[in-house]
């Protein structure tokens, strides 16, 4: 009997570890992580958590795309010019540009779309795939290209917010955009 309670306490020890390895809890937000030959695919993702419900009592048409990132949010990558708000086909947009005239080098353009017609599902291919993940009742995905990145949180299963970081290597727009996505999230309503 002692021989089987030897051998039975360090399976046990590690499957107690491989269960607590494999919880949902964990935060942070979608990544790309290049493969060996450099390709920002991924197959996996993390998404931010919540501790309360994101964006509750809040409506997406009361949501101004500009307001979702303050002034601090996106210079942290550099200077910025203005935000530009527009209306572009369906989605109400808000994009800051790179101020180049302080800083040059590779940084993208910033993005914030709301989009009231288009779920996360519905997320277009960018040619590099489109990953999904859901954490927290939330879906998200994530859609690197070759010059940029989006991160699409998910409202309702036809609505979405877009973050979106485009001019920059895959791998660097999509590490900004995760940075991005965890301010944007809490403010977005869900459900």
């Amino acid at each position: 009997m002692r021989l089987i309670r030897a051998t039975l306490l360090p399976l046990a020890a590690m499957a107690a570890v491989a269960v607590t390895a494999c919880s949902n809890s964990e935060s942070g937000t979608p990544e790309v992580d290049a493969g060996p030959n450099g390709s920002a695919r991924s197959s996996t993702m993390t998404v931010p958590s919540a501790d309360d419900e994101p964006g509750a009592g809040i409506s997406l048409s009361e949501l101004d795309p500009c307001s979702l990132l303050s002034q601090a949010d996106v210079t942290q990558f550099g200077p910025v010019k203005e935000p530009q708000q527009k209306q572009i086909g369906t989605a109400d947009t808000c994009s800051w540009e790179p101020d180049r005239s302080e800083i040059s080098g590779e940084r993208g353009t910033l993005g914030v779309n709301i989009r009231d017609n288009a779920g996360v599902q519905n997320m277009n291919d960018k040619g590099m795939g489109v990953e999904h993940t859901t954490e927290n009742g939330r879906d998200y995905g994530r859609s690197p290209s070759p010059n940029g990145c989006t991160i699409a949180i998910g409202v309702t299963d036809t609505s979405r917010v877009d973050v979106l970081v485009s001019g920059a290597d895959p791998n660097k727009a999509c590490k900004m955009a995760n940075t991005l996505v965890e301010v944007v999230e809490p403010k977005v309503p869900q459900g």
